[in-house]
């Protein structure tokens, strides 16, 4: 696994490439560890799908890591992030970046153990729902578990997150076949939606999360379909 550590604590990172080596050893397996002394340098040399894992400091020179950890949900919303931190309330806004968990400093190895195993499972299961897309400022990774729909506008891709809307290029017919599986319906020519947002369907329109779009009368029957089988798991058509 590629694992990033933005850190400039050097006993700290000492003793998580000991935890690493020996996790490692314990598991069978093989970690590539890139350390950051800040996060400026981190972010200037990121690359979407470059590292499954990435432990980052707080309270690092110049950039703290929580202002590092915005501008890195806008390169890659999939990558398994975790703090680490001398206080713990300091992590607290972790949600807003949607981070794993946090580990306290003196960092302990029965603590990284258990935070590793969690990130490690959950980076294996955010792999299969994360997509790469073009966009004006270079390729980023999504994770389509966060995409409540995608529209499209000439020739650009919107994807709709919760808090922002990102652009890319690209064709939603492609689109649509790429994400064959992870839970997405077309509801008219310009919308692709995931299943998992949707409040309520009621005749020609669909609530994605307060989101009111129309489903196409062309598209209606098969829509109403397949919604139902992704929610039964079945094969039977809608009543």
């Amino acid at each position: 696994m590629n694992i990033a550590v933005v850190d400039d604590d050097t006993n700290a990172v000492a003793n998580l490439m000991e935890y690493f080596r020996q996790y490692g050893a314990e598991t069978g397996t093989e970690f590539h560890v890139v350390r950051f002394e800040d996060a400026e340098r981190f972010l200037a040399s990121y690359r979407s799908l470059a590292y499954e894992i990435v432990f980052m400091d707080i309270d690092l020179p110049g950039m703290s890591g929580i202002e590092a950890a915005h501008q890195l949900r806008f390169k890659d919303t999939s990558v398994v992030l975790l703090f680490i931190t001398r206080i713990a309330q300091y992590a607290q806004k972790g949600y807003e970046v949607d981070a794993l968990d946090y580990i306290v400093k003196p960092l302990r190895y029965p603590d990284f153990c258990l935070k590793m195993r969690k990130a490690i499972n959950v980076s294996r299961s955010r792999e299969a729902h994360s997509i790469l897309v073009k966009t004006t400022s270079g390729a980023i990774c999504l994770s389509t578990d966060k995409v409540m729909f995608v529209e499209v506008m000439g020739h650009q891709l919107h994807f709709h997150f919760v808090d922002r809307v990102v652009e890319a290029r690209g064709s939603l017919t492609e689109l649509e076949e790429r994400l064959k599986g992870n839970g997405f319906l077309r509801c008219n020519n310009c919308y692709l939606v995931n299943t998992r947002f949707i409040n309520w369907v009621h005749e020609y329109q669909v609530n994605v999360s307060g989101n009111i779009l129309t489903i196409s009368r062309p598209r209606h029957h098969q829509f109403m379909k397949d919604l139902m089988n992704i929610y039964t798991g079945g094969g039977n058509d809608p009543v």
